[in-house]
């Protein structure tokens, strides 16, 4: 991330670096080496380890094959390296006597271990590059879930751990080994063999632990409630590294700046996904979506839900549109656009606020309150209820005013008219009082009068003109018309799915929509004779209770929509997502660099098979590789195509179309 040259000396406004940095080659290559050095060393102590549990074997010095030689196991596992040599070759073992395999070299065993846990943390961790992976491991002494500790440390996500992201990070944990088993060498029923291997070892920790002579601290740290629960019998892994200590370095040389910013998107399009389920659905549909997506920042001097609202609404008061345009799809591409104008807006506002942090140490105080500013910088309103200790920026004396700091923010985050939004948000509190303040602190949805009241405590003087009949916005000409046409069929489909879904006892849907609010139509593909074909779309909506039971609190959903009419399309609730969580995968969404939100557990395609295929080589919808091409989807790939979405704050897109000549901006009336 780079400061924007030609700005005045008091403010600080960051804009996107040109691509994320990696560790140098010769770096990654010196870490290579040791760590293969490293792992040597553990096969050894590993043989000697079996050589005492299997006397027969005792005295054999040479992986030269598996039937004389008692390591035939994988470092990588879900235990110390050592420990999980032991495993591997106890699972492993029979199989391979059993086969009469070719014979194994030592060397082979030691690459593949490595190439396993690079593997195994490139899919536990969806940003994370190999060559990164291989730092992580290096520092971690070649200790994997330590490692995985570490990347989750580094990269912000503080809540992995919670009972709320459990299931996501045990299911993310399984993917995660079977993947570096197959990356590592195993074949599909070996891999299968070895996860299961795991599964029972998880099952009685204890008995495994005293076998394989681990340290009675490790012994004593094992959560034995946690193991007798099925769907959570690998968490205990993961508690049990935290007691395994390593030396890393005091001084690390390489800032991971790029895994934080991931984590905090992640997290801001949350916020929005709050803020929209919040919105009426009528004026969402008819005139909130242009004003969302064109001065609908997170940041304010409320909590980040009431400072998208506010900046909403006053948007729209303020900056009214001159034509009308109902939509039941917020634009993906554009609200993408919106989420990470917002972060360089807050990250701007801290370091101009702030002027010994920068971009990197604004990122990491903004995880840490969750994007709020208010916990963020607790001088922004000490009076605050939300105000509270996350960083050190209560000890310091701020460097800049509350208005140069917003004028800093609204400047990166590109709003239309930055004067005008400053003095919005220096007065908002004023301006809306107490009950309004209360209103938007409620959390439910708000009802149409209370938006009306919002709007009219912001604009008064502009509110007054907005009930005047508009002309029909023209849906005609290239590309407008393509993308209302491509709005209209995504609605089509979703309100199809969602109908079929759940139906109340008078035979009426459950359900109805409020609003689409990510769509990936990039999904099991591509294909065909040209490539272009996509079987799948993945979709993000929120749709409202129709009985009074539910309280008319927007549910988020997740569909898988069918492009043909032989595989089905299907939807699901699922939770909103956790800041700084774990999360479900999908391989075409993270390729798409579209955040959508997936569900845990279910059967959906790219999250599984596809990148069990990917990290074979393979192609994930089984179309014949040319050998002398590289294939389509690459863990470098991904990461290089997400930049052109997940870091997108200038440019346009097709979205903008609908919203060309259809606001006039004026000089705001009433501060």
């Amino acid at each position: 991330m780079a400061l924007v040259p030609g700005c005045p000396s008091e403010l600080r406004i960051y804009k996107p670096s040109s691509s994320p940095r990696f560790p140098s080659p010769e770096e990654e290559s010196e870490s290579r080496s040791r760590l293969l050095r490293k792992i040597h060393a553990f096969y050894l102590r590993a043989s000697k380890r079996l050589g005492s549990m299997c006397p027969r074997r005792s005295g054999r010095r040479h992986a030269a094959d598996a039937d004389g030689f008692p390591c035939v196991g994988l470092c990588f596992g879900l235990l110390d390296p050592v420990s999980n040599i032991v495993i591997n070759s106890l699972v492993s073992g029979n199989d391979v006597t059993r086969r009469r395999r070719a014979p194994l070299v030592l060397e082979d065993l030691e690459r593949r271990s490595l190439d396993g846990m690079v593997t195994f943390l490139t899919r536990l961790f969806p940003d994370l590059a190999e060559c990164q992976a291989v730092r992580y491991l290096h520092l971690a002494g070649a200790d994997l879930l330590v490692a995985a500790r570490a990347v989750a440390s580094d990269a912000g996500m503080k809540r992995f751990e919670c009972s709320s992201s459990r299931p996501a990070a045990v299911e993310a944990l399984g993917m995660a080994l079977k993947c570096a088993a197959l990356a590592a060498g195993h074949a599909h029923p070996d891999a299968a063999r070895l996860i299961g291997g795991w599964h029972k070892v998880s099952s009685r920790v204890d008995e495994a632990i005293r076998l394989l002579g681990c340290s009675a601290a490790a012994a004593r740290s094992t959560p034995p409630a946690l193991v007798s629960s099925p769907e959570e019998d690998l968490w205990w892994a993961w508690q049990l590294a935290a007691c395994r200590r390593i030396r890393v370095p005091r001084a690390v040389p390489f800032r991971h700046t790029w895994l934080l910013n991931r984590t905090l998107q992640d997290a801001i399009h949350g916020l929005y996904l709050q803020a929209l389920a919040r919105l009426p659905a009528g004026e969402l549909r008819s005139r909130f979506h242009r004003s969302l997506l064109k001065g609908g920042h997170c940041y304010g001097p409320l909590d980040p839900v009431s400072n998208i609202i506010v900046n909403t609404v006053w948007y729209d008061a303020a900056f009214p549109r001159t034509h009308e345009l109902d939509l039941d799809v917020v634009g993906t591409l554009s609200l993408h656009r919106m989420e990470n104008r917002s972060l360089y807006g807050l990250a701007s506002f801290l370091c101009t606020r702030y002027r010994h942090i920068d971009f990197h140490g604004a990122v990491r105080w903004l995880l840490n309150a969750d994007a709020n500013l208010l916990l963020a910088d607790p001088n922004l309103d000490p009076h605050s209820v939300d105000a509270g200790i996350c960083n050190d920026a209560q000890a310091q004396d701020p460097d800049t005013g509350v208005e140069e700091a917003f004028l800093a923010a609204a400047t990166a985050a590109h709003h239309p008219n930055p004067d005008a939004q400053v003095k919005l948000l220096t007065k908002c509190k004023a301006m809306l009082g107490w009950s309004a303040l209360s209103l938007l602190q409620g959390g439910g949805k708000l009802p149409s009068e209370d938006v009306q009241r919002l709007a009219l405590l912001l604009s008064p003087e502009s509110y007054c003109d907005r009930e005047k009949p508009l002309p029909v916005l023209p849906l005609t000409g290239y590309p407008r018309a393509e993308v209302a046409y491509e709005h209209t069929r995504i609605s089509k489909k979703v309100k199809d799915v969602l109908n079929a879904y759940e139906r109340m006892p008078n035979g009426d849907p459950t359900f109805e929509l409020h609003t689409i609010c990510g769509v990936n139509d990039y999904v099991s593909g591509p294909a065909g004779p040209r490539r272009k074909f996509f079987y799948h779309s993945h979709i993000n909506f929120l749709a409202t209770p129709k009985s009074p039971l539910g309280g008319g609190v927007s549910v988020l959903f997740f569909a898988e929509i069918s492009t043909n009419d032989y595989d089905r399309s299907f939807c699901c609730p699922i939770p909103l997502p956790l800041p700084c969580a774990a999360q479900s995968r999908c391989l075409y969404c993270e390729f798409k660099g579209i955040r959508i939100v997936h569900p845990v557990g279910a059967d959906f395609h790219g999250r599984e098979l596809e990148f069990e295929k990917m990290v074979c080589g393979e192609d994930p919808c089984d179309n014949d590789l040319d050998p002398t091409q590289q294939p389509f989807y690459t863990k470098l790939a991904i990461i290089n195509y997400r930049c052109l979405t997940t870091d997108t704050v200038r440019g346009t897109v097709k979205e903008d179309s609908l919203y060309d000549d259809v606001d006039e901006h004026r000089r705001v009336r009433g501060f």
